[in-house]
């Protein structure tokens, strides 16, 4: 018997639904502007540079490198037993406007995290809850 999941689920909604169905084929999507090319993340009905509607889920390379990152020493809730874990913000090579992602690593020693470390988004399909969440890890 396996354990529940215990940590916060993300709502599918008609809106980000391409998002999570780009998760479950292993794909990382963020609406891209069809008027001016830009990436918006967090997803927004808007461009957040020419504030067109005209937006599509555009597939990424699911590569990046680490913006910034924290070691979370005591994590809230179901993500104590995580602890130590590595919550970053991954810079995805996507132009014109750089697309940052927050999220948390995998597959990683804690103490070998740096800025500027390259990682690539991994998938993890949540048991019994009909969802993948996405995580980041190493990219030798």
């Amino acid at each position: 018997m396996t354990q529940p999941y215990m940590k916060p689920l993300p709502q599918r909604l008609p809106e980000n639904e391409p998002f999570w169905e780009g998760l479950e084929r292993g794909e990382f999507l963020i609406p891209k502007c069809t008027s001016c090319g830009h990436w918006n993340w967090v997803p927004y009905p808007a461009c957040r540079n020419c504030l067109s509607t005209d937006q599509e889920w555009a597939k990424t390379t699911g590569k990046g490198k680490i913006f910034s990152y924290t070691v979370v020493h005591r994590g809230p809730g179901a993500f104590r037993e995580d602890v130590p874990y590595v919550l970053a913000m991954v810079e995805f090579p996507e132009r014109p406007r750089t697309p940052i992602v927050l999220g948390t690593m995998v597959d990683v020693d804690p103490e070998t995290v740096h800025t500027g470390m390259p990682v690539k988004v991994v998938c993890e399909e949540v048991p019994d809850e009909g969802v993948t969440i996405w995580h980041f890890a190493p990219d030798k």
